[in-house]
């Protein structure tokens, strides 16, 4: 199970604002490979302009309910095995955001299993 890590200011910053989080993978692949970052907001995917703006956000998900403290987090983790842990931070000075951290990085640190490793292939 999924354990969410937040410090007190993003959870005030979340609570203030109905008390959920919803986060999903953004893949993007470039010459040099492919990467998944996480996309996290305080509002469902395509119901505001912000959660409007990236590809990954226009796509079906499908969200699995983490508890945390004091908040609710909708995970969709797609194709992987959800993180061990869910680090959840507040950043942005005039906009303020929260960011989400997948065991601690910035993007997904696992192997997609429909992916194929050339040098094992």
């Amino acid at each position: 199970m999924t354990q969410i890590i937040a410090g007190s200011k993003v959870t005030e910053w979340i609570v203030a604002r109905g008390g959920h989080v919803w986060v999903w993978l953004d893949p993007h692949r470039s010459v040099v490979g492919a990467h998944t970052y996480l996309e996290a907001h305080t509002e469902p995917p395509g119901t505001s302009r912000e959660t409007k703006f990236s590809r990954s956000s226009r796509r079906p998900h499908t969200f699995y309910e983490v508890p945390g403290d004091g908040v609710t987090v909708h995970l969709d983790h797609a194709d992987f095995e959800p993180p061990k842990e869910l680090h959840l931070e507040l950043k942005g000075v005039r906009r303020k955001r929260v960011e989400a951290y997948w065991d601690g990085c910035i993007f997904v640190d696992a192997m997609h299993p429909d992916w194929v490793d050339p040098q094992q292939a």
